[in-house]
């Protein structure tokens, strides 16, 4: 694995002031190698998942297989677990997602105006 004071973003910042979720949410992680940007995003979206609006997913089959490439299936709060390809397949979801969310409501937005 690479160190992690390599990283342009530790995980000790989270809990200092100057703590940028957005940054977070969104850093590409270019400095690791492929299995461990795969294995940082599971991380994120670990967070992600655990303080999401379910009501929101209208899907739980969606929801399933985001946690079941998320989370190890033998100890829910473990993220050790998945094989690669299903937490590639989850963590891409992960940011499609939110997209189709966005869309769905402006979908929703405009036939109410159109009603």
């Amino acid at each position: 694995m690479y160190p992690l004071d390599k990283c342009t973003f530790a995980p000790s910042e989270a809990g200092s002031e100057s703590f940028d979720e957005e940054r977070w949410r969104n850093n590409p992680m270019n400095e690791l190698f492929n299995d461990d940007a795969i294995h940082a995003y599971r991380i994120r979206l670990s967070e992600q998942l655990r303080s999401m609006d379910l009501a929101r997913v209208q899907d739980p089959v969606m929801m399933r297989l985001l946690n079941m490439g998320t989370f190890d299936w033998k100890s829910p709060n473990s993220i050790a677990g998945p094989i690669q390809g299903m937490s590639f397949a989850a963590v891409l979801m992960s940011r499609i997602l939110p997209r189709v969310l966005d869309l769905e409501d402006k979908v929703s937005s405009a036939e109410l105006l159109l009603s």
